[in-house]
């Protein structure tokens, strides 16, 4: 058994400066984020709240049209064609709005937690393809060819299982968006 290797002046620094806190760690929360100061901005914000309601209400009134047994109401198109448009039209006016008020633009002028919420919003857009029409005429077909290919292979068989548990909870319960 060998010993750990000791560290040198060269690793301890950048070690002990990932655990410092930053200026911007320390800052006035004021300071934190850009103030959304033109009309565009706000109806950036606005929509990007508003859209998981739109969208239930869509879902809701698909299901009183059609009843809520049965998948017809599911595999309809139209509240996730509606959802996903605002999401992208929402993120798309952000991006503008911050490239129009930020000095440096989208790439270098937003805080550390601006590029965080920006990548969040990015990996919202993915989650439309776990919801809604979507998911019930393409994706659904995958999670269940991925489950039963897994079936009958030692291991595999676990998380086949596991896929098939997950299809269930997908298909029966409704959300808007997966990072409420």
């Amino acid at each position: 058994m060998a010993l750990p290797t000791i560290p040198t002046p060269d690793t301890i620094s950048p070690y002990l400066l990932s655990h410092v806190l930053t200026s911007d760690d320390v800052k006035p929360a004021k300071q934190l984020l850009h103030r959304l100061t033109s009309l565009q901005g706000q109806a950036a914000e606005v929509l990007y709240i508003m859209r998981p309601v739109i969208y239930a209400l869509l879902m809701q009134h698909l299901a009183k049209t059609y009843g809520y047994e049965g998948t017809k109401w599911k595999k309809n198109w139209t509240p996730w064609l509606v959802g996903i448009s605002i999401e992208y039209f929402s993120r798309q006016l952000a991006k503008q709005d911050m490239s129009n008020q930020v000095p440096g633009g989208v790439r270098s002028g937003l805080s550390a937690l601006e590029k965080e919420e920006l990548k969040k919003r990015g990996w919202n857009m993915a989650w439309w393809t776990m919801r809604g029409a979507f998911y019930e005429n393409i994706t659904k077909k995958y999670v269940a060819g991925v489950a039963n290919s897994l079936k009958g292979k030692p291991l595999l068989d676990l998380v086949g299982g596991v896929v098939e548990d997950y299809d269930y909870l997908w298909s029966g319960y409704y959300f808007s968006t997966s990072t409420m």
